[in-house]
C-alpha cells in the first residue's frame, strides 16, 4: 500500500505541550526557593517537579521514537537540524536525571541549600530547553508536510499512555490552561468523549494547582 504524504496535518496541539513546559519550568525555580524550611510544602513541589520532569521525559523519548527516524528518512536536507535536535534530547536528559538525583535528599530535607541547587539546576535546564523547544517548533511545517495524520496520531498517544490513568485529567489541565477558546475546543475533539466529559465535570477543579504547590 502506498503512503499518501503531504496533505498538511495539523501539528498546531505541539505547541500547547510547549507551553506547559515554559511555564511550569519557568514557575519551578521560584517554588523550590519559596519552600526553603517547609517540610510539607517542599514535598508537594518535589512532587509537581517530578511530575514535570517525567512528561519532559515522556514527549522526548516519544519524539525519539516516533519523530525524528521518520522526519530523517524523509527529509535528508534537514540532516544537520535533526542531529541537533538528537544532541538537545541528550543534554537535557542528563540534567533531568541529575535534578531527579538531588529530589530526595531536598524532599527529605527541606534543606535551603540543596533547594537552591536544585533552582539553579532547574533554571538551566530550562534556559536550553527553550532553545530547543523554539527549534522543534521551526520543524513542525515540515512534520506537517511529510507525516500523515496516522503517524502524528501515534506520538500523541505514546504521551498519553505513559501518564499514570490516576493523573490524566490533571494532564489535561495543564495543557489547557491558558489555551484560547479555539485551541481549547480543538485540543479537547481529539480526547475520547468520557475523557471529555471526565474533565468537564472533575479535572478543573482536581487541576487547581494554586491549592497543591
Amino acid at each position: 500500500m502506498t503512503t499518501v504524504l503531504g496533505a498538511g496535518i495539523d501539528t498546531r496541539d505541539m505547541r500547547l505541550i510547549h507551553r506547559v513546559f515554559h511555564r511550569e519550568f519557568g514557575r519551578a525555580p521560584g517554588l523550590v526557593r519559596d519552600a526553603a524550611g517547609h517540610l510539607a510544602r517542599t514535598r508537594r513541589v518535589a512532587a509537581h517537579l517530578t511530575e514535570m520532569l517525567d512528561l519532559l521525559h515522556t514527549h522526548h523519548a516519544g519524539e525519539d521514537l516516533l519523530l525524528w527516524p521518520v522526519l530523517r528518512s524523509r527529509v535528508t536536507v534537514q540532516a544537520g537540524l535533526i542531529d541537533r535536535m538528537e544532541a538537545q534530547h541528550d543534554q537535557l536528559a542528563v540534567a533531568i536525571t541529575a535534578i531527579r538525583a538531588d529530589l530526595p535528599g531536598w524532599t527529605g530535607s527541606a534543606d535551603p541549600a540543596a533547594g537552591d541547587r536544585i533552582a539553579a539546576a532547574v533554571e538551566a535546564m530550562a534556559e536550553g530547553l527553550e532553545v530547543h523547544l523554539a527549534e522543534e517548533e521551526q520543524v513542525l511545517p515540515l512534520v506537517s508536510q511529510v507525516f500523515t495524520q496516522s503517524e502524528w496520531n501515534a506520538l500523541a498517544e505514546h504521551g498519553f499512555a505513559a501518564i499514570p490513568r490516576r493523573r490524566r485529567l490533571v494532564i489535561l489541565g495543564y495543557i489547557l490552561e491558558g489555551a484560547a477558546p479555539d485551541e481549547r475546543a480543538r485540543f479537547l475533539r481529539q480526547v475520547p468523549p468520557p475523557a471529555r466529559l471526565a474533565f468537564r465535570l472533575v479535572g478543573q477543579a482536581q487541576q487547581d494547582r494554586k491549592s497543591v504547590v
